[in-house]
């Protein structure tokens, strides 16, 4: 694999947190030169009266990466919406061979890049193009991030339908402990995901309040990924 990217079944399932532990696991663990990249972040976060774009910086950290922040994050949006009607909003224009030219640059800089994607594959990055568009217009095999919780079921059967008919590569689905609670669905989805995805179930990434606040704790978030996640399965793809 020369590329990986991270989608999700919905907002506020944890793909950054992956996205951080899996090029950590990737930078530390195995020894490569991870690049990354979130094209499009929305809803920026207000530090030192600067508008920063957190995913991006969090990506880059983690990673250990030395590429400009421009390159991780070429589209960076104040509101905290879908890629186009951010873009239409702050009257920005979206080119796509733009994005493509730094993706190309970063595969040939680096031994694999992680990408994360914003919202779930419906997600409209502009006019009649969308999440899974940009997925499939790159070819990247794609890991599903869910939630662990109720209502995981059905979006994450339909994200990973809706991905191989389009002849994407799903290499599998992560769950990420969003809450803790470790309540009757916590305990029975795993198991009902197994039995009706046709992709592996590559593990639960456990609760961990506040990973991301505060200093970056690449060996923390290399070595929980590395055992809550299957990497053995993954490293196959």
């Amino acid at each position: 694999m020369k590329a990986l990217f991270i989608t999700g079944t919905d907002t506020g399932v944890g793909k950054t947190t992956v996205s951080v532990g899996l090029s950590a696991f990737f930078s530390l663990n195995k020894n490569m030169d991870v690049g990354v990249m979130k094209p499009f972040e929305s809803g920026l976060s207000k530090r030192d009266k600067d508008l920063l774009p957190w995913d991006g910086i969090c990506l880059k950290e983690a990673s250990g990466s030395n590429d400009d922040l421009e390159m991780v994050s070429p589209y960076t949006f104040e509101a905290p919406l879908a890629p186009e009607v951010a873009a239409m909003l702050e009257h920005v224009k979206i080119d796509l061979e733009l994005i493509d030219r730094i993706y190309n640059k970063l595969l040939k800089i680096h031994d694999i890049v992680i990408i994360e994607g914003a919202g779930g594959v419906l997600v409209p990055i502009k006019k009649d193009f969308f999440y899974a568009d940009l997925i499939k217009r790159w070819d990247v095999p794609t890991i599903i991030v869910s939630r662990l919780s109720l209502g995981t079921i059905n979006h994450t059967l339909l994200t990973s339908l809706y991905l191989q008919t389009m002849g994407i590569k799903v290499v599998g689905v992560i769950l990420n402990d969003t809450e803790g609670t470790n309540d009757l669905a916590a305990k029975t989805n795993p198991e009902v995901l197994k039995r009706y995805l046709n992709v592996p179930v590559l593990g639960i990434f456990p609760y961990m309040k506040d990973l991301l606040k505060g200093n970056m704790d690449r060996e923390l978030l290399a070595d929980t990924f590395e055992r809550y996640i299957d990497v053995g399965t993954l490293l196959n793809q």
